[in-house]
């Protein structure tokens, strides 16, 4: 397989202070660096030294570095260029600071539907950037999706995303994605598979943070796959029953086994979930006795902004007091241990 460099702006590991391992996938690792010019923070994801010359894994990283090379948009990860280091593969992007949604929905726990509404009108304008521009991502989970501390959503992971525009890297008849989260085309390696993938794959995301799991359970790829492709997606309402009506047939909606059944594109999804918002804000007023007879759409977007920026804090605040806790823990049990030390060899 021909292994051409794929990105323009070429960077040197010897630009960067590669600092702490942020995270540790299958095939690569993610630094926290600072570039050395500028101060600036930023990450660097490296190829694992071990699979570094496997030539499909050299061919699928480059190929994320093209996609997110030519996607510039406020909630897709920022590329910064790349090249090798000593033969190995790495790129540099923005430094995320605020966790990812897996992890606020760990710490916190399920999410009320006016947050879950403003983290999909986020991602739903990245899913639809991305797929104008022929890519399909092909892995949207809830850990694909990060987070800064001022309320932003930011799509990342494009290790396994389709670029329409180039010839696919994955083999005919091969599946590709995470299986708590596949739409049945991917199962069934449809070469066919489009931008409705990853609305199959957001429905699943919002159904998980609602209800504090994926719609389909098994032990393993076989059951969750039989279940994607034949069993009728649970009901988000039967679980929790303040999620609005209408959010919970969007839900059913992006959750349809045929593609050509769920909504148009993420920009459908977008406005629904504003309309959503709005529709529940112009109740409130209305019940409230108050004289507004509109919402506008930039009062929906700031205020759910706010929304999504005061559970990030939160969670960070929580976060920050288990650490502590444990700490002190850790200090107690060894003071004591010590002690007891001190005292048998006391005797």
């Amino acid at each position: 397989m021909e292994d051409k460099p794929a990105m323009q702006t070429f960077r040197k590991i010897s630009e960067f202070d590669v600092g702490d391992v942020l995270g540790v996938g299958t095939v690569g690792t993610i630094y926290r660096a600072t570039e050395k010019a500028t101060g600036q923070q930023v990450a660097i994801k490296k190829l694992h030294p071990g699979v570094s010359q496997d030539p499909l894994i050299r061919a699928r990283f480059r190929r994320e570095m093209s996609i997110l090379e030519r996607l510039s948009h406020p909630h897709i990860v920022s590329y910064f260029g790349g090249g090798e280091d000593d033969g190995t593969l790495f790129y540099v992007m923005e430094l995320i600071d605020g966790g990812t949604v897996k992890s606020l929905l760990q710490i916190k726990g399920v999410f009320d539907w006016q947050i879950v509404a403003e983290l999909t009108r986020q991602i739903s304008s990245a899913l639809q950037y991305a797929h104008n521009h022929g890519v399909i991502h092909r892995d949207l989970k809830l850990s694909n999706l990060f987070l800064t501390r001022t309320g932003e959503v930011k799509l990342g992971d494009f290790g396994i995303a389709r670029d329409l525009d180039l010839s696919d890297l994955t083999a005919a008849g091969m599946t590709v994605g995470t299986h708590a989260y596949m739409a049945p085309e991917q199962i069934t390696a449809d070469q066919a598979v489009s931008g409705k993938a990853d609305l199959y794959s957001l429905g699943c995301c919002l159904f998980e943070m609602l209800v504090g799991r994926t719609p389909f359970q098994g032990d393993n790829f076989a059951q969750l796959f039989e279940q994607h492709l034949r069993s009728p997606a649970p009901h988000v309402r039967d679980f929790v029953r303040s999620c609005p009506p209408e959010m919970d047939a969007i839900i059913d909606r992006l959750l349809e086994k045929n593609p050509e059944d769920r909504p148009f594109n993420a920009r459908q999804v977008q406005a629904l979930m504003l309309q959503l918002v709005a529709d529940a804000d112009l109740e409130r007023n209305i019940s409230g006795k108050q004289t507004k007879t509109d919402v506008a759409a930039d009062d929906v977007v700031a205020r759910g902004k706010e929304l999504l920026q005061q559970e990030i804090r939160q969670a960070s605040i929580s976060g920050a007091s288990e650490v502590g806790w444990g700490r002190l823990a850790a200090l107690v049990a060894l003071v004591l241990a010590v002690i007891a030390f001190a005292s048998f060899f006391g005797r």
